[in-house]
């Protein structure tokens, strides 16, 4: 491989000189920095994490939060000096569950497939809020995937 000063030599006599070409999939492709996190409050050791600052506002979220027993702490995506990253939220904290509302969002959140745990936290996936809003079959799948993720008990007392 010849260095820029003599490429640029034979470029300036017009000699054309064959390189190779490095293939699109061998460079490294940008990494986009995951957006930090706004903790909302709460004492549980479950993290919820929504897609705005406004699903842990509605009747549904509250809904949620009741079900599993403590009070959750909810999150949203927020890029800002105050945002937090997931990892450090889950240091601090100490949360045992990651739940995340919606595929989009955890795309966003990990840049792909979320993975099964954030440090000593197990990351669940969710339906998305809008959907959960929406869609009776959605608010059946969340409740399932509760219970099977060990977040709630089907034969939880709600009294």
């Amino acid at each position: 491989m010849i260095d820029n000063l003599q490429q640029a030599y034979l470029d300036a006599m017009g000699i054309d000189v064959w390189t190779l070409r490095v293939p699109v999939s061998l460079t490294e492709p940008e990494v986009e920095e995951p957006p930090g996190l706004k903790l909302g409050p709460g004492t549980g050791g479950t993290l919820l994490i929504c897609a705005t600052d406004s699903d842990p506002a509605s009747k549904l979220a509250n809904d949620i939060g009741r079900s599993l027993g403590s009070i959750p702490v909810w999150a949203w995506p927020l890029d800002d000096t105050v945002a937090i990253k997931l990892e450090d939220a889950v240091k601090q904290h100490l949360f045992t569950t990651v739940a995340i509302f919606g595929d989009r969002l955890a795309k966003q959140l990990f840049g792909g497939k979320p993975p099964v745990s954030v440090l000593t936290s197990r990351v669940v996936l969710l339906p998305e809020m809008r959907d959960l809003e929406e869609q009776p079959g959605a608010r059946r799948d969340l409740w399932a995937t509760l219970c099977r993720s060990g977040m709630v008990t089907a034969s939880q007392d709600f009294a």
